[in-house]
C-alpha cells in the first residue's frame, strides 16, 4: 500500500496557478532542527521542477522513494540530500526545498528504507550508510547533477549523514548536521551504556510500523516502570523488535559496531557544519562529531554552533525558568547558507568562527578558535562533608582541596522509588529531552540525594566545555549507577540544573566486558556529564547532586548481578561516597578565563 499517490516521473512547472496553490497550503517550516524560529510570510515560488515518488534502486534491489526539486533553467549543479524516516513530503518540505533551489541546488529528499513510500524493512541507522551513498551515485548520473552532494538534516537525519560518510562516496562533499548523535551505545540509544529510557522508548513507540504512530494517551511514567525493559514494547501494545534489540545487547558487541562512529573519522575527510543546543539531548554527539572531524582533518573545514536551545534549535528564547534574551534567536539559516555556498557553489569565504556558542546568564554569543575553548582551565572541586551530605540541609561541601580524613556519606537507593527526573518532559511525545534550567530543590529534600555546594563565589566565572566527575564509592550490591548533576545556586536559593550524567558501575573498566562489584570494596567511576556553558554570577554557588538514579531520563539499575536491562528482580543498594586525599572524589569544570573567546554580534 502506498502512503502517498504514486506520481513517479511527474514534472510540474511552477507557474502562477501552482504558486497560488502552494502559497495557500504551505505554512511555516516545522522540522524542529531546521527552522529559523522567526515568523515568515507565505512564500511564492518561482519556476522549479518537482518530481514525486521517483524510484531509486539500491544495491540489493530495494527501491527507495525520492521527491526531487530542482531549478528549471539551470545547468548541472550540486545537490542537497536528506534521507528521512519521517516522511519526505511532510509539512514544510516545499519551504525547505525552495531555500536550497533558489540558490542553485537541486534538493532530493528520500524516504528511508521501510518508511512511508520506500520499500524494504526499516532498521534504525542500519541501512542508511549504504543506501545513502547509492542514492548519491544515482544523483551523480543525472543530467542536472554536477556530481557533488551535500547531505543535510537533523536528529535522525543528522546522524545518518555520518553513517554515509564512513562509506566514502566520492560525491559526498559536505555535511550539514543538526542535533546529531554519534555513537548509539554512548549517546544515541544509550548514554555510556545506560538506556536513555524516556527519549528512546517514546521515540521507538512512535516509529512503530511504516508511518509515525501517536504517542498520546499513554501514562509513560507508569509504563516505563514495567520490568523487564526488553518487554516494554509489548507493555505499550506494540511489537517492536528494534526496541528489544537495543535492550538485550547490553554491552558493546558486534550489534553496536555498525552504528558507532568513534574510531572511524579517519576513514573520511568531509567538511562539516554542526549545530546543537545546550538543552539538546543529543548535544554530546554533535560535539564529538566536531572534535573528531577537526582532529582528523583541517580545522577550517568544520564549524560548531551551540545555542541556548532545545532539540528544536533556534526557536525559543525562554527555556525552563530562564529567558535568554533577544539574541537567543539568530539567522542560523543565513550562517548555514554562507558556510555551505562557499564549499559547494564557490561563494566567498564567510567571516565565521570555528566555534560559535551562546553564554547563558550573560546572554551573549561568543566566537572561539577551537573546542574546548583555548586557555580553558580545568578546575577541580572536591567533595567534602561531615558524613551527612544527604539533602540540601546536610553538610556537603565543594572545595578546592580534598579533605584529609574520609568521612563517607551513605544513602540507600531503592529502584522501586528512584529519584525523579526534574527537567524533562515525561507526559507525552518525545520525552527525555531536557527542558532547560528549573528549580531542583524538591529532589534535594530526598535522603538518597547527596548535595555538595561551594561557598558563594567572590567573582563571576564562566564555564564552557566538557564536564567530568570522578567519584569513589563502595556498595553492598553487585552493580549500581552513580549519577551527578551540576547546578547554579541563585542568591534566592533556587538550584538551577546546568548539566547531568550517569555511569554504570559494571562498565567502569570496559564497555565490552562488564565487571561486577565486590561488597565493601572502594571503586572509582568516571561520570561524563553533558557539555555545558554557564556564567556563575558573583555571590552564586556551584552545587552538585550525587545519587544513583534519574528516572525516567535513564533506565533504573536494579542493583543485581543479572542485567538490569533484562532482569525482573530489584535489590536495595546501600552506597557510600568516599572523599579524602586517598579517595579524591571531585568534579572537574572547564573555567574559561576572560578574553579567551570573542564577543560575537548576531
Amino acid at each position: 500500500m502506498r502512503i502517498k499517490p504514486r506520481r513517479s516521473g511527474l514534472g510540474v512547472a511552477c507557474g502562477s496557478a501552482w504558486r497560488v496553490l502552494v502559497s495557500a497550503i504551505v505554512g511555516l517550516l516545522v522540522l524542529p532542527w531546521q527552522g529559523s524560529g522567526q515568523q515568515q510570510d507565505f512564500i511564492e515560488y518561482p519556476e522549479l521542477e518537482v518530481r514525486y515518488d521517483v524510484r531509486i534502486p539500491v544495491r540489493d534491489g530495494v527501491e527507495l522513494s525520492a521527491d526531487i526539486y530542482r531549478p528549471i533553467h539551470e545547468g548541472p549543479g550540486p545537490t542537497v540530500l536528506s534521507l528521512t524516516p519521517y516522511n519526505n513530503n511532510g509539512d514544510g518540505t516545499m519551504d525547505q526545498a525552495w531555500s536550497f533551489v533558489r540558490r542553485g541546488y537541486a534538493y532530493v529528499t528520500v524516504d528511508a528504507r521501510g518508511r512511508y513510500d520506500s520499500d524494504g524493512d526499516f532498521a534504525t541507522y542500519r541501512n542508511d550508510g549504504p543506501d545513502g551513498v547509492d542514492v548519491m551515485a544515482w544523483i551523480a548520473r543525472q543530467s542536472w547533477s554536477d556530481g557533488t552532494v551535500v547531505t543535510s538534516g537533523g536528529s535522525y537525519l543528522g546522524k545518518n549523514q555520518w553513517q554515509m560518510a564512513v562509506e566514502r562516496s566520492p560525491h559526498h562533499r559536505a555535511i550539514v548536521s543538526y542535533v546529531a548523535p554519534a555513537d548509539d551505545f554512548h549517546d544515541g540509544s544509550r548514554y555510556n551504556g545506560v538506556p536513555k529510557l524516556d527519549l528512546m522508548y517514546t521515540w521507538m513507540m512512535g516509529m512503530y510500523g511504516r508511518v509515525n504512530q501517536s504517542r498520546a494517551g499513554f501514562d509513560w511514567n507508569l509504563v516505563q516502570r514495567h520490568l523487564p525493559l526488553d518487554e516494554l514494547d509489548r507493555a505499550a501494545g506494540r511489537d517492536q523488535q528494534g526496541w528489544r534489540d537495543l535492550i538485550v545487547n547490553d554491552r558493546v558487541n558486534a550489534f553496536w559496531e555498525p552504528v558507532q562512529i568513534r574510531g572511524r573519522y579517519e576513514a573520511f575527510d568531509i567538511p562539516s557544519f554542526n549545530v546543537s543546543g545546550w538543552w539538546d539531548g543529543q548535544l554530546r554527539g554533535a560535539v564529538q562529531h566536531y572534535e573528531e572531524s577537526v582532529r582528523t582533518g583541517r580545522v577550517e573545514d568544520h564549524m560548531l554552533v551551540i545555542g541556548p536551545w532545545l532539540h528544536g534549535v533556534n526557536r525559543n528564547r525562554t527555556i525552563g525558568v530562564r529567558d535568554y534574551g533577544p539574541e537567543a534567536i539568530i539567522d542560523l539559516n543565513g550562517i548555514r547558507d554562507a558556510w555551505m555556498d562557499h564549499r559547494m557553489l564557490g561563494g566567498p569565504r564567510p567571516d565565521l568562527p570555528n566555534v560559535l556558542y551562546f553564554l547563558p546568564v550573560l546572554n551573549e554569543w561568543r566566537a572561539a578558535d577551537a573546542w574546548p575553548i583555548p586557555r580553558t582551565e580545568f578546575r577541580r572541586y572536591h567533595l567534602d562533608s561531615d558524613g551527612s551530605a544527604n539533602t540540601l540541609l546536610g553538610t556537603g561541601r565543594l572545595a578546592a582541596a580534598a579533605p584529609a580524613r574520609d568521612r563517607p556519606d551513605e544513602f540507600v537507593y531503592d529502584p522501586a522509588n528512584p529519584v525523579p527526573t526534574v527537567s524533562s518532559r515525561t507526559s507525552g511525545a518525545r520525552g527525555g529531552l531536557p527542558q532547560g534550567s528549573v528549580d531542583n530543590r524538591a529532589v534535594e529534600t530526598r535522603e538518597d540525594v547527596l548535595v555538595y555546594t561551594t561557598e558563594p563565589l567572590p567573582a563571576g566565572m564562566e564555564i564552557t566545555g566538557p564536564v567530568r566527575a570522578r567519584i569513589h564509592f563502595s556498595t553492598d550490591v553487585p552493580d549500581t549507577d552513580i549519577t551527578v548533576k551540576l547546578l547554579d545556586v541563585q542568591a534566592d536559593g533556587r538550584a538551577l540544573n546546568i548539566s547531568h550524567g550517569i555511569a554504570r558501575a559494571r562498565f567502569r573498566n570496559s564497555y565490552s566486558e562488564p565487571e561486577l562489584l565486590e561488597a565493601g570494596e572502594v571503586y572509582m567511576v568516571e561520570v561524563e556529564l553533558f557539555p555545558t556553558s554557564n556564567y556563575f554570577e558573583a555571590g552564586n554557588r556551584i552545587r552538585i547532586e550525587v545519587s544513583s538514579s534519574d528516572f525516567p531520563n535513564f533506565a533504573r539499575n536494579l542493583n543485581t548481578a543479572e542485567s538490569s536491562d533484562t532482569g525482573r528482580q530489584i535489590q536495595l543498594a546501600r552506597t557510600r561516597i568516599h572523599h579524602s586525599t586517598r579517595y579524591p572524589s571531585h568534579i572537574e569544570l572547564p573555567v574559561v578565563p576572560a578574553g579567551s573567546a570573542r564577543r560575537w554580534i548576531p
